[in-house]
């Protein structure tokens, strides 16, 4: 009886490993698991830059970015989308700051740009008040 299950082990054990290494997204989000957090990042980067609409990616990467303390432009681009499109995000209120600040240090005036940061300061009043 073993004999008969170790080829369909293995055969299912040579499917994932070639999906997971074929398969860009699966192959960024097992490196993100194995805390090789660079290499995902330049794929995750690579497949935004594909597709801009896969909004899943967004959140992914924005980890990587919030977790390494970047604040440069990229970083709040992707910041913007999550707060934007409402994607689940675990730093929300944190990015949604830097966000506001980066609205504030553009000169940004438009309506878009204002509603976030007046929500951005509402935030943050209600933070003060808890503590």
């Amino acid at each position: 009886m073993p004999f008969t299950i170790l080829p369909v082990v293995l055969i299912i054990l040579f499917l994932v490993i070639g999906v997971v290494r074929f398969t860009p997204e699966l192959r960024a989000n097992y490196l993100l698991w194995r805390g090789k957090d660079r290499k995902a990042r330049k794929i995750f980067e690579y497949l935004l830059e594909l597709n801009p609409e896969k909004l899943n990616l967004y959140g992914k990467l924005g980890k990587i970015y919030y977790l390494d303390n970047r604040r440069d432009r990229k970083a709040l681009k992707v910041f913007e989308v999550i707060v934007k499109l409402k994607i689940p995000f675990e730093w929300r209120d944190e990015i949604l700051k830097e966000v506001a600040k980066y609205y504030i240090i553009e000169g940004r005036k438009d309506s878009e740009a204002i509603r976030l940061i007046e929500k951005a300061v509402d935030k943050e009043i209600k933070r003060l008040k808890r503590s």
